[in-house]
């Protein structure tokens, strides 16, 4: 009987819980998705607009995050007097940035990373330890309950392939093809004002639930405007394809175009600079109304290269986003649509949210025009979905 009048407790706050806000929603992604599973997940603990939140946000993260596929780590230059191809360059070259130097013409690197994230927070509250309310501050004399918690675990892991051709003596073409694969599991609770547990034992679930596929595909292209002791000036342009199903949070569903210029120079220790604005075709939208969206983002990097051994150089990078429109998250209070009552949802807000990441690394020429690349990006700011370290290891192979 107990148990009857609980399940009856917790239909009665969902259903005083549906917001108008929630009903306006735009075309609902398939149920089986991981999209759709999250949004039915925040039906039942009270706020839908969380969970379209956090959808949006980790698409957002795992499509837009650096994936270490800067031009390749040898670049050349034809020497007249030798009439043979020497480097251009005593480094490798930075792994999350773009330095000023071109690959060579007809020289070609390819290659592939791969990372791998665990996501912690969201909006800086704890995925993994109950910090996360999707609802609070529930006034209702319909139910017992005071606020909802979710617990999760989501994981991306990326491997991309790139490849690089030098056109010209001063102009690079090259793609990037990411294979994604987004994991994540979910509990839900509910807890009365004394921070009682109301749905022991019948807590609601998402299973663990594993999705795989294309990401995001870019093209890109980089000229150098200005050379000066191996080093220079060079603007570059990036294409973003939505090739990645945003339902499974592999993709924006947008296209995406950065124009950049870039900055560096030569030496056994090689500072280099990057900023650029990246256009969106469409919003990305937050809200299940889409009235908070997402559109645009800034970008940019600052970092050094160390010539450690000559087969071997030390990377620092400072690298940055900056998402505009929407990205944060806050506290609204709603009335009930049925009945009398409020609570405080947690719902996406018209603010941008910018994320900065600490990424050192070592290049390591291991046989030939064959480097090894280990990386990790360290994360400075709580912003929007956050892993907290990235471990990132690759292979790139010039010939």
């Amino acid at each position: 009987m107990a148990r009857s009048r609980l399940r009856c407790a917790l239909v009665t706050f969902c259903m005083s819980l549906l917001l108008a806000a929630s009903s306006r929603a735009q075309t609902a992604p398939p149920a089986d998705s991981l999209k759709g599973q999250l949004l039915a997940f925040g039906n039942r603990l009270g706020s839908q607009q969380a969970m379209s939140a956090l959808a949006t946000l980790t698409s957002i993260e795992v499509s837009t995050a650096p994936l270490g596929t800067s031009t390749g780590g040898f670049t050349f230059t034809f020497d007249p007097n030798l009439r043979t191809w020497t480097r251009s360059a005593s480094t490798f070259g930075p792994s999350f940035a773009e330095r000023s130097l071109t690959t060579g013409k007809a020289k070609v690197s390819a290659g592939f990373n791969f990372l791998h994230a665990g996501y912690d927070s969201f909006g800086g509250y704890d995925l993994q330890n109950g910090d996360l309310r999707p609802a609070q501050n529930v006034r209702s004399t319909a139910t017992p309950i005071s606020y909802t918690t979710l617990k999760m675990n989501m994981s991306s892991d990326t491997v991309v392939g790139f490849a690089h051709v030098g056109v010209t003596d001063n102009f690079d073409v090259g793609i990037a093809v990411p294979w994604v694969r987004v994991s994540l599991d979910a509990e839900g609770a509910f807890f009365n004002a004394a921070g009682s547990d109301l749905s022991a034992g019948q807590h609601p679930v998402i299973p663990m639930t594993t999705s795989s596929g294309v990401g995001d595909i870019a093209i890109f292209g980089k000229y150098q405007l200005y050379k000066h002791e191996n080093g220079g000036v060079a603007a570059a342009v990036e294409l973003r394809f939505p090739s990645g199903d945003k339902n499974e949070l592999r993709g924006l569903g947008v296209t995406r175009t950065l124009a950049a210029l870039i900055w560096s120079k030569g030496g056994k220790i090689s500072p280099h600079a990057n900023v650029g604005y990246e256009f969106w075709s469409d919003n990305v939208p937050i809200a299940l109304d889409g009235s908070v969206f997402a559109k645009n983002q800034a970008k940019y990097a600052v970092g050094v290269e160390f010539e450690a051994h000559p087969r071997a150089t030390i990377v620092v990078d400072l690298v940055g986003r900056q998402l505009m429109n929407g990205g944060q998250i806050g506290y609204q209070t709603f009335p009930a649509s049925v009945g009398t009552g409020s609570a405080d949802l947690l719902v996406g807000t018209p603010e941008g949210v910018g994320q900065v990441a600490l990424a050192p690394g070592v290049k390591f020429n291991v046989w030939r025009s064959v480097l090894i690349t280990g990386n990790v990006l360290a994360s400075l700011t709580t912003g929007g979905v956050r892993a907290r370290f990235i471990p990132v290891i690759g292979v790139d192979w010039a010939f």
